[in-house]
């Protein structure tokens, strides 16, 4: 039991060193989806661009293919700098 919790804290400690100060950025989100939905968070990587969805809420599909509601991540797409405030930028193809 005592190495587990050794295991975890090292695991702590090793996530918490490739984390950027700030890097991760969250937002709550609220109004009427929200409330339907519970809790739900805006999340930037301020570095790289990456932005996700956290829902306590979300249908989630199993590896043996049940589904269920749980808490998860939805990845939303990478966003890029404009060159002026008020741009309108194009979504571009994939």
């Amino acid at each position: 039991m005592r190495t587990d919790w050794m295991l975890l804290g090292l695991l702590t400690l090793s996530a918490g060193a490739f984390a950027e100060d700030g890097r991760y950025q969250a937002l709550p989100l609220s109004g009427a989806e929200a409330s339907k939905t519970g809790a739900r968070a805006f999340i930037l990587d301020t570095r790289d661009g990456h932005v996700w969805i956290w829902s306590e809420n979300e249908l989630i599909t199993a590896p043996d293919g049940r589904r269920r509601y749980g808490a998860g991540f939805i990845y939303q797409g990478k966003l890029r700098p404009g060159s002026q405030p008020g741009e309108m930028i194009e979504q571009q193809a994939r």
